[in-house]
């Protein structure tokens, strides 16, 4: 039986990925340490989104 991908953050941009890249800036440097999460659903009508200049996805809060 496979593993389940495990969600990592990128350490650059902290975004969560499954992957061994970071689809949103394409760093490598991911880890499995951290917390809390925000998720961009529409970036066009979201407040944060643009306050932060976050595209579509998830977003660790802190990194390790």
């Amino acid at each position: 039986a496979r593993m389940p991908a495990r969600e990592r953050a990128c350490r650059s941009c902290k975004f969560i990925t499954t992957k061994n890249r970071c689809e949103n800036c394409g760093s490598t440097d991911l880890t499995q340490n951290f917390s809390g999460m925000i998720i961009i659903v529409d970036e066009e009508r979201s407040e944060i989104a643009k306050e932060l200049g976050l595209k579509k996805g998830a977003y660790a809060i802190r990194v390790a």
